[in-house]
């Protein structure tokens, strides 16, 4: 008993080693980015530009987040984009046009929305579950079915004319604080508090890093894996409305490829591609460093297409980062 005991406090302890050798990795490239930037363009870190990359900065940072969940698991959902597209399809046409006849206020109709998305979340999760089926795969499929599902119910059109509510979270602001970054704030403090303070968060990191030893531990490791996806079809769901919102109109091709940005920030922010390890902080420092790029680069006049390039190496570099600071906490 004390041996098990001992194992799992080496075990915690080293997550939280990895975890903050993440942070100050992040930390040290966010400073050094900002200083080289600022030097180039004064404007950089001006309040307006400030806001600017934290209003980037809520669809990248709650699609990492939708990512990271599973990820943390030892699991891949590739179809996060794509949910996100339908979360913004469907609330802005059941508050518009109506979808098939339903047509309702703002409110019930993102509730409607996010129910759809953790249906998307609970398939994802029962299949990969229950069959053999690589997950990478398994959500890759998913993402194909949704599109073409966002496609249909839009029929290949964009949907605008937006009500006032869909407005004010991409527009007004609190105490001078977009509401779409109020809302990014929130679910990731709710979420840091699942993860560490909850039953559920727990077993998310113990099947993540040892998905046989959870099982045999009287974990219900079938279960916390169903559940990690109908969260992540939640959150990208929340994502999803936020991008409207910002839009001013739902696009069927909303959110494409972010689900690579997402691994990136992940990656960035020390969630383990193997699972078993990651914080909020991280994930939240790695979409703000997201954002600074993306914001940076646009400053320097760099084109969209040597855009592309330097994404691709992030994404990359970044999963090397990850792996070494793995490599290095789990070191005695």
């Amino acid at each position: 008993m004390n041996n098990k005991n001992g194992k799992r406090f080496k075990f915690a302890g080293i997550v939280k080693k990895q975890d903050s050798m993440a942070i100050f990795g992040i930390v040290c490239m966010i400073i050094t980015y900002a200083i080289i930037v600022q030097l180039s363009n004064s404007m950089f870190l001006s309040a307006a530009n400030v806001l600017n990359i934290l209003k980037q900065v809520v669809t990248y940072g709650l699609l990492a987040m939708a990512m990271a969940i599973p990820l943390i698991n030892g699991n891949f959902d590739m179809s996060i984009s794509a949910t996100a597209a339908l979360s913004g399809m469907m609330s802005a046409l059941i508050t518009t046009t109506g979808l098939y006849g339903l047509r309702t206020s703002f409110f019930p109709a993102v509730i409607i929305t996010l129910a759809a998305c953790a249906l998307v979340g609970l398939i994802n999760g029962l299949i990969v579950t229950y069959t053999r089926i690589s997950p990478f795969i398994v959500t890759l499929g998913t993402q194909t079915a949704i599109k073409g599902v966002v496609y249909i119910i839009s029929d290949n059109r964009a949907v605008g004319g937006l009500g006032k509510e869909f407005v004010y979270l991409g527009f007004s602001d609190i105490a001078g604080i977009p509401v779409s970054v109020v809302v990014l704030f929130v679910v990731f403090i709710v979420m840091g508090f699942v993860l560490r303070k909850t039953v559920f968060g727990r077993k998310l990191f113990a099947n993540g890093g040892n998905y046989v030893a959870a099982f045999y531990s009287g974990i219900d490791v079938r279960r916390t894996r169903v559940l990690a996806y109908i969260v992540s079809g939640v959150i990208s769901g929340i994502a999803g409305v936020l991008l409207a919102s910002r839009s001013g109109s739902a696009q069927p091709t909303a959110a494409e490829g972010y689900e690579a940005t997402a691994i990136s920030i992940c990656a960035m922010g020390g969630v383990a591609m193997h699972g078993g390890s990651g914080s909020v902080l991280g994930i939240l420092l790695g979409a703000i460093m997201m954002g600074m790029i993306s914001n940076g680069m646009n400053l320097m006049q760099i084109s969209s297409n040597w855009q592309y390039v330097v994404r691709g190496i992030i994404l990359i570099v970044a999963v090397f980062y990850s792996q070494i600071i793995s490599d290095k906490a789990l070191k005695k």
